[in-house]
């Protein structure tokens, strides 16, 4: 799929990236756009060359510095532009005959996560300014403010009740948060650039369907890797919160093997309903149940070694 565009025709599309951009900037009610800054990116990521996605890239940032300032043009273009180009390029390079649908989504996610720490980062350095602690304030004054509302009504509160406790909490939470941010934002960039490559007749995509969901690898493998670094670490007593880093990994990798579970279980329940198979429906119900969705979350992590569904002609890396 390169070089589908010609530089005016992706310069065209890079000035329609940066004339909403200027939008969502001047024009508040138009905020709500933003999301969809990033999808110009990913359809020049997905018709074009590296050279034309990066120039885009380019031109935008010094156009942003100039008309809005630098640190809006900075933020747009690490936590927005990138993550679009990423997702684009993942398209333009798929393989036609074994490409896993979910994969630009993966590949956006992770891209997405490290753009938002790399421009925490920045800003801290360039611009001294540490975004994650003013958020964190602005939440704690928010809630200070509502349990005083709250108190003045007349209303009690629970005695184990503590702001700064859950804003500790939510402060643990942010690599998860982060995550599941990131999977929001890399589904509906990918979907509006399917609707907007679709109605220009340009590539013919379809949205992966939920069955359609497998993780790329093995899974297993990598959350192993990833808790023996953690233990490691701790075993060097090299102190970088590891208990929490734990915690984050545990609850992303259960949420990313249920998902495919419910694939799986889909899957396999259209499968029983063609064929009549009522009992194997009966005893699924009843497995689930009794231990609930622990049971789907293993079927996840199985089909990810297994390969129940045979959905994957190949062994993504």
């Amino acid at each position: 799929m390169n070089n589908k565009l010609r530089l005016p025709q992706a310069s065209l599309i890079a000035a329609l990236g940066i004339l909403l951009c200027l939008m969502t900037v001047y024009i508040p009610m138009l905020n709500m756009f933003s999301i969809a800054v990033p999808v110009p990116y990913a359809i020049i990521g997905t018709l074009t060359d590296n050279k034309y996605s990066t120039l885009s890239l380019i031109v935008t940032f010094f156009i942003l510095m100039f008309t809005v300032n630098p640190l809006y043009a900075i933020s747009v273009c690490i936590t927005s532009i990138i993550p679009g180009i990423f997702i684009g390029s993942a398209i333009r390079n798929k393989k036609d005959e074994d490409f896993n649908l979910f994969e630009p989504v993966y590949i956006g996610t992770i891209v997405n996560m490290m753009c938002v720490i790399i421009f925490f980062f920045v800003a801290n350095i360039i611009f001294k300014t540490n975004i994650l602690d003013d958020f964190i304030n602005i939440m704690k004054e928010s809630m200070n403010a509502q349990v005083y509302i709250m108190e003045k009504a007349g209303m009690t509160l629970n005695e184990s009740f503590n702001v700064t406790n859950l804003i500790n909490y939510i402060k643990n939470m942010i690599p998860t948060i982060l995550f599941f941010q990131g999977i929001i934002v890399a589904f509906v960039i990918y979907a509006l650039e399917v609707f907007v490559l679709k109605r220009i007749r340009m590539v013919n995509l379809r949205l992966p369907k939920f069955t359609d969901f497998y993780l790329p690898g093995n899974a297993v493998n990598a959350s192993f890797l990833l808790y023996v670094l953690v233990i490691f670490m701790d075993l060097i007593n090299l102190n970088m919160h590891n208990d929490l880093i734990m915690m984050n990994l545990q609850l992303i990798f259960n949420f990313m093997f249920m998902i495919q579970g419910i694939a799986v279980s889909i899957f396999y329940l259209k499968k029983w309903l063609r064929s009549g198979a009522f009992k194997m429906i009966f005893m699924s119900t009843l497995i689930l149940s009794i231990f609930g969705f622990m049971v789907i979350s293993f079927v996840g992590m199985l089909d990810s070694i297994i390969d129940f569904r045979r959905v994957r002609s190949y062994k993504s890396t």
